[in-house]
């Protein structure tokens, strides 16, 4: 028996639960040329353009113009690969990062699927991931987003999460298309890649995501080969490398990843431009689509595909009947305001799932472990997992250990406590995160006392960790989205350095000197340079990536041995920064 055919019939089975019948995409074509075919010029104008960033009506992210006479919604695109954005009463789930950590398959689609459930629990019909930007530069601002370096991972990874997310009727759109692989001068530098480096490294976790199904790709920011990524018929026309390999669904367009005329870009392939407007870096070119349509210069049947390969997945996946309408509005994300209908779609199962991929992620670098007995039965008396009976003095030291700014702005453009994810619209609610010095204090109770140190604070930490039976040494790292240019501690969206941020490395350090048994946990979007990791007081490290909300007890799990560190590093961790081949393009 073919190994798919299993997946196929679970696969079944869960949209049959889920409420909706998966349609094929010949009759979801056949609904949607109906449909397409009773609209007017401007409806179907409005299907394929967005309604504007700023547009105060529109409640997502992204939207199109509703035909309430056809009974077409506006459709919802929302922010973002790791859990809703913009709303309260949402999960904080592990960056992709982490979910490639685990190389579990089973924990990629549970994670899909939760996504799913909760975007359908806010209206949403369109999950704006996965992201699956291949990380050929260590310090590129958004590669925690995707699923590594590795070709593969990254598509195993795109596989189980499209499976996941639709098999509850809501769309995944994959992005970036393609080879977006730094935040500086991403509005317009070229990636010149040749043929077999495409079809080795970028293509792959793409078709990939065909091969799961996928109903919509988003194409980049970046130029390709020298042109627009969102007007290049190479990539995304009909005779592109998507149609050609079996993509039925839709092209859009980045937010203002459009640039040139209406007619460029809707012959190229694109199908649908996002947000609709221009917004400085770009867009607004499909403003002057129905001009080009009544002139000639994009014809009527253009149109009509474009409008059928929008509306088709909406049918496939049953969007057309029963579909929750949106009820937050993503311009309020403080929940205020009457369309805010503060709707919850967390669940204690969500939670759950979250804490085991944080643990299950949880990657074991060093582990210098002594025993009562000198064997591995004995009780631990020096690193992990630690013994409630032996440690009854532990100092839990640095920034990242507190409670991260709750305050902070909607792109979550702060580094002032733990760090569970990046910055940039790839990032989530923080709204129920617990961080570790919360989750380590609870674990302990009475058990033993705690002395914490809650900043990088090379006086105050080691004073701290002094004579105690356990130092716990908490660092990070961390990046983002570019954005409106957006720099946070001086990095611009891409990591300036692999160091750890704040002196982390000089904290472990004066730390190490002064405790016998220090074991330090990494939270970070990449590899970070550890020339401390040989010291003989440091017994262990952990590196915990972007474990999201439950990033206290999941590490709690794991320290306490509750949970086996089975994580693996989706990247190679180099000495030296020339150990690494390729690097960020920070000069024009």
């Amino acid at each position: 028996m073919s190994p798919f055919i299993p997946l196929l019939l679970s696969s079944w089975l869960v949209l049959q639960i889920n409420g909706f019948v998966l349609r094929s995409w010949e009759d979801s074509f056949t609904l949607a040329n109906a449909t397409a075919s009773a609209m007017t010029i401007e409806e179907k104008i409005g299907i394929v353009r967005g309604t504007g960033q700023l547009n105060p009506t529109r409640r997502c992210v992204g939207d199109t113009t509703a035909v309430s006479r056809l009974g077409v919604p506006s459709i919802c695109f929302n922010d973002g690969p790791a859990g809703v954005r913009l709303s309260k009463g949402v999960t904080g789930f592990p960056a992709g990062i982490n979910a490639a950590s685990t190389f579990s398959r089973r924990l990629m689609i549970a994670r899909g699927k939760a996504l799913g459930e909760e975007f359908r629990g806010k209206g949403i019909q369109v999950f704006l991931g996965p992201a699956m930007d291949i990380m050929r530069n260590p310090k590129a601002g958004r590669g925690w987003e995707s699923f590594g370096p590795d070709p593969y991972l990254n598509g195993e990874g795109a596989f189980q999460t499209i499976t996941g997310v639709q098999s509850v009727g809501v769309q995944a759109c994959a992005k970036h298309f393609i080879a977006n692989n730094q935040e500086h001068w991403r509005y317009g530098l070229s990636a010149n890649v040749d043929d077999r480096t495409l079809a080795e490294i970028y293509w792959y976790p793409f078709l990939r995501s065909i091969e799961a199904g996928v109903v919509s790709v988003m194409c980049a920011y970046n130029r390709f080969n020298d042109t627009s990524s969102c007007h290049n018929a190479a990539l995304i026309g009909d005779n592109g490398l998507l149609r050609r390999n079996g993509f039925k669904g839709y092209v859009v367009s980045d937010w203002g990843a459009t640039h040139d005329s209406a007619s460029d870009n809707a012959n190229a392939g694109l199908d649908m431009e996002q947000p609709g407007d221009f917004i400085l870096i770009g867009g607004g070119v499909f403003a002057g689509l129905e001009i080009a349509v009544n002139l000639g210069f994009v014809s009527e049947n253009r149109l009509n595909q474009m409008v059928t390969r929008v509306l088709a997945p909406w049918y496939r996946l049953g969007q057309d009947s029963g579909y929750p309408p949106v009820n937050f509005d993503a311009q309020r994300p403080d929940g205020s305001g009457s369309r805010n209908l503060n709707v919850s779609v967390r669940s204690d199962a969500h939670t759950s799932l979250v804490r085991e991929i944080a643990s299950a992620s949880a990657v074991l670098l060093k582990n210098n472990r002594t025993t009562t007995t000198g064997t591995q039965s004995g009780t631990t008396t020096r690193g992990l997992p630690l013994a409630a009976s032996k440690v009854k003095t532990i100092a839990v030291i640095g920034q990242d250990a507190k409670m991260p700014n709750l305050h902070c702005n909607d792109l979550n453009e702060c580094n002032d406590g733990t760090m569970s994810i990046g910055w940039g619209s790839g990032s989530n609610s923080l709204e129920f995160i617990i961080p570790p010095i919360d989750a380590i204090t609870s674990f302990v109770g009475m058990s033993a006392n705690i002395t914490s140190s809650l900043s990088n604070d090379l006086t105050t930490g080691p004073a701290a960790a002094e004579g105690k039976d356990v130092a716990l040494v908490f660092v990070n790292a961390m990046s983002g989205e570019l954005g409106a240019y957006d720099v946070v501690n001086g990095n611009e969206g891409d990591r300036n350095n692999l160091d750890l941020w704040f002196k982390g490395g000089s904290l472990v350090e004066t730390i190490a000197a002064v405790n016998e048994n220090t074991v330090v946990v990494v939270h970070s979007v990449g590899p970070v340079y550890m020339p401390w990791s040989t010291h003989p007081n440091i017994t262990a490290i952990i590196y915990a990536g972007a474990p999201g909300e439950q990033t206290g007890p999941s590490i709690v799990d794991v320290l306490y041995g509750n949970y086996n560190p089975s994580g693996r590093l989706p990247f190679s961790i180099a000495d030296v920064r020339s150990n690494y081949v390729h690097s960020c393009a920070f000069q024009s």
